[in-house]
């Protein structure tokens, strides 16, 4: 065993030399590179340049920068093979190549590394499938010898992990740069973990993707990829990296073809950070509201505000059940069909309902109508209509053109049979004038009728608007007509709603029969939708309408907005994945963010809700301080409980979350913190960019997709998180916020989710209680 160490420190040593080589040839390789930039740019100034040399130039700056990057940490794995001939690959988060163009490191997105990714001890043959250049999948089978994966700061290999193929093997076995020996399992991804810094949004990950992760990066671009990942698994990171890896592999993709959707700009700004490091510059970012809204501010004068606010203040927290209905039916795949049903009603109605027109004596019959109508049946229902509607209009613009011609030939004829009739000039030139007055009055008499008899006809020709269509399906009269297909409940529901104003939930359904009246502007080639347990059915429709495939990113635990959004994806599955296997649903269930104390009391409130059955989180076996618990009999208690856990805190985490249920509290909370801690302090508005703050005061139901080195969490009590579906999730996701540290205050009972893991105390005389 010792003889072994020798060789694994000798072979630290090797590498750390292999890792200086490296960044050498980077450096000359960069000053090449560099070479080249300044003899193209030199060209463009004397305009000497030749035809391709403004392609030369952008490649060699976008190696430039690559380079630059690559030199701090050129490679972070490294793969030794057997393909009839040993060979080693290393493998870094960019692809380099020597002076001499031999490729040195392979970037992770290469199929090769693919092998990297999926070996396991015990399961050395692998299989490497890419594309010839002529299109052609070639599919090769290598035994993996070994693979490493190494750790590397201020460009000193600190650790390695080794494996090889025989699982039994002494050789499996992780060292540090001092040869201390280190247990293998996890020792990687938690290293990095332990270093690494908070910053709101989770780490890159390309050095530590697992088999089933590198499965869901690399599937093509026809597939449709759905990640449930519980809280802290790493699945938005993944989404980062399937973008990343689909357009490198597919040279015609570009980054405008791309959308991320996210639920606010305070999540979307929070990774944009990342998207640089993997080349996804150029994707368009957006919420649903700022996707939708350009088409629908016809139908919506108001701008929609605070949405989440009054659905969870007014409605879920109050428990407005009938509202909660039907906020619910609106996103439902019920109503979804219903909308369908309507369209496509209103399409063979168009037909069956067509008017004659008859203008000059000229009529259109519906028969002949039908038959222009019908030449236009390739473009979108109302775009149909228009053409429709514009060439009946063109052929009495026709006419009308005839007639007028018709009318200045006879006042052409009239004036020249006035030339030497006898009449003193002066005279023959009052007739002229009084004969084009004829002429201008007849015309004018011909334009009108035209269009007094055109825009009557056309006016009862032009279909609905999507929001007449929308109330239409909503009134109760309509809903009353499927009462079997619905339930009693659902046309009763509308009889009591005099909701007038659009609201945030009525947006889906308005844009999706938007798009079935009036099509699509634009066809993504991807989409990549987070957070999207919280969307409803009908969004995933349109998702299906805009592009051409997606990877649906969400967790069912965090489905806090209830019956409106996914407790469980197998009706989007159903719906919208194909049944023949080839679209994906990758389950994560390790979480990497949150210590194993954290996740265990997240664990605890999931199971007193749900029962001890229902499945929990598998923790990293990372180890932090239990979650701690502080009974306040005042408002002025918590704030200085606050203000004493904060000091300490502040000692050892850059970034703190305190989280209120409730949104008016949280920001009376945070004018009594601003009191003490000033510019340190801030309240996060869900709408707002990301920022770096020390000491962050949020809501509940904004805390979504956030992430903090600890959290506090304000009232934990019976009153403010009663024992509920709704209550478990919501304290669910507050609890796996934070990495390193939670602390709970509560006043009087504590909340029965906490069951088992507070002793509960007697409750005394209360202050300052408005921010409790």
């Amino acid at each position: 065993m010792e003889g072994e160490r020798d060789i694994m420190d000798k072979e630290i040593k090797l590498e750390q030399k292999k890792f200086d080589e490296t960044v050498k040839k980077i450096s000359d390789r960069s000053y090449y590179i560099s070479e080249i930039i300044n003899r193209k740019r030199n060209s463009f100034r004397k305009r000497e340049n030749s035809v391709g040399d403004e392609i030369v130039y952008s490649r060699a700056k976008i190696d430039e920068q690559n380079l630059l990057k690559a030199k701090k940490e050129p490679f972070f794995g490294k793969l030794d093979i057997d393909d009839g001939d040993r060979e080693s690959f290393y493998i870094g988060k960019y692809g380099v190549r020597d002076l001499d163009e031999n490729l040195i490191v392979v970037d992770w997105r290469m199929p090769m590394a693919s092998v990297f990714y999926n070996f396991t001890p015990g399961e050395s043959l692998q299989t490497i499938s890419f594309e010839d250049k002529y299109g052609r999948k070639i599919t090769n089978e290598v035994e993996v010898l070994r693979k490493r994966e190494f750790t590397i700061k201020d460009a000193k290999i600190i650790k390695m992990i080794q494996q090889v193929a025989d699982p039994d093997s002494k050789l499996n076995i992780t060292k540090s740069d001092k040869g201390e020996e280190l247990n293998v399992t996890d020792a990687f991804l938690q290293d990095i973990l332990e270093k690494s810094e908070t910053t709101g949004y989770l780490k890159e990950i390309i050095a530590t993707i697992q088999k089933e992760q590198d499965k869901a990066i690399r599937q093509p671009i026809d597939r449709n990829v759905l990640i449930q990942g519980v809280a802290g698994s790493g699945k938005s990171s993944i989404a980062l990296h399937r973008l990343s890896f689909l357009l490198f592999n597919n040279k015609n993709l570009k980054p405008e073809d791309i959308l991320i959707l996210g639920p606010s700009n305070l999540f979307i700004s929070s990774f944009k950070g990342l998207l640089p490091e993997l080349d996804l510059e150029g994707i368009q970012q957006s919420t649903f509201y700022d996707l939708v809204m350009p088409y629908l501010k016809t139908y919506v004068k108001k701008k929609i505000v605070n949405s989440n606010h009054h659905y969870f203040e007014n409605i879920l927290f109050q428990k407005n059940r009938d509202e909660q209905k039907r906020i619910a039916f609106k996103g439902s795949a019920s109503f979804a069909m219903l909308i369908d049903i309507y369209v496509e009603e209103m399409k063979v109605n168009y037909l069956n309902q067509l008017k004659p027109i008859e203008i000059f004596g000229e009529r259109l019959n519906p028969k002949e109508l039908e038959e222009i109508y019908n030449g236009y049946e390739y473009l979108p229902f109302s775009k149909r209509v228009q053409r429709f509607l514009e060439h009946v209009e063109g052929y009495y613009n026709d006419l009308l053109k005839k007639k007028i011609k018709e009318i200045d030939n006879q006042n052409d004829f009239a004036k020249g049979y006035l030339e030497n009739g006898g009449l003193p000039s002066e005279e023959e030139r009052k007739f002229k004038i009084k004969l084009n007055f004829v002429k201008d009055y007849k015309i004018k008499q011909l334009k009108k009728e035209v269009m007094e008899n055109y825009t009557s006809w056309k006016n009862l020709m032009m279909i609905d608007g999507a929001l007449t269509v929308y109330k239409r399906i909503l009134n109760p009269l309509f809903l009353e007509v499927y009462k079997h297909e619905l339930g009693e409940e659902i046309h009763e529901l509308f009889h009591k709603n005099d909701e007038k104003d659009v609201t945030v939930f009525d947006l889906a359904p308005l844009y999706y029969i938007h798009l079935l009246i009036h099509g699509i502007d634009k066809k993504y080639s991807h989409i990549v939708v987070d957070e999207a347990q919280d969307l409803s059915f009908i969004h995933f429709a349109i998702f299906k309408t805009i592009t051409k495939t997606m990877t649906i990113l969400g967790d069912k635990e965090q489905s806090i907005f209830m019956d409106y959004g996914q407790n469980n994806w197998s009706e989007i599955l159903d719906s919208f994945f194909e049944k023949n296997g080839n679209d994906m649903y990758l389950s994560m269930e390790t979480s990497y963010r949150s210590t194993k104390e954290i996740i265990d009391t997240a664990n605890k409130v999931l199971t007193n809700q749900f029962g001890k059955n229902h499945k929990g989180i598998t923790p990293l076996n990372r180890k932090g301080s239990e979650v701690s618990y502080t009974r306040v009999n005042s408002g002025r208690e918590l704030v200085d409980g606050i203000i004493l856990q904060v000091e300490e805190w502040m000692k050892q985490y850059k970034r703190i979350a305190i989280i209120h249920k409730d949104e008016a509290k949280a920001k009376r909370l945070t004018e009594h913190l601003k009191k003490e801690y000033s510019n340190e302090v801030i309240y996060i508005n869900p709408e707002q960019e990301f920022t770096q703050t020390r000491i962050n005061v949020l809501s509940s139901y904004n805390s979504k997709g956030m992430e903090f080195d600890a959290v506090l969490l304000v009232n934990g009590n019976e009153e403010t998180f009663p024992k509920d579906d709704l209550h478990a999730k919501l304290l669910y996701v507050l609890l796996t916020r934070a990495q390193q540290a939670v602390k709970v205050f509560y006043q009087g009972t504590p909340s029965p989710l906490l069951e088992g893991l507070i002793i509960e105390e007697k409750q005394l005389a209360t202050e300052l209680d408005d921010i409790l």
